[in-house]
């Protein structure tokens, strides 16, 4: 049986319709990450709420790394890397999700055909007793 023949008719498709898209789901995590994270205080002590700009910007990233270099964090290039790593791992999450069930949908399509083939195959045969 080849897999154009399990493919064809069955309603397997390679997209999944609902749920987030595997971009979609690491830049919500990536927010979520930024969101928790800028309820903390700058390596300065200032809230980082009170702060604007760049300067909340890198504060932020900061404070996903562990805080300032000099505060004993990752500073902000390990905010990034910590970022980048969580995007990654979300998306790719969300894609091992799809592709377990497009896997799955071939599985069972592919699980039918066999039954129906055998079916057939056993109607095919001759009666053993003469009928």
């Amino acid at each position: 049986m080849a897999i154009s023949d399990v493919l064809s008719g069955g309603g397997v498709s390679a997209t999944i319709a609902a749920g987030p898209s595997g971009a979609q789901a690491g830049a919500e995590f990536r927010q979520a990450v930024l969101d928790s994270a800028s309820k903390g205080n700058a390596s300065t002590g200032t809230p980082i709420p009170l702060l604007k700009g760049v300067a909340a910007e890198s504060a932020t990233i900061a404070a996903v790394g562990g805080g300032s270099k000099a505060a004993g964090g990752k500073g902000i290039a390990g905010g990034e890397k910590i970022l980048s790593d969580s995007e990654l791992r979300a998306q790719l999450a969300t894609y091992g999700v799809k592709a377990a069930v497009i896997v799955g949908q071939v599985a069972l399509r592919y699980g039918v055909l066999v039954h129906r083939d055998r079916k057939a195959a056993r109607g095919a045969e001759p009666k053993a007793d003469g009928e």
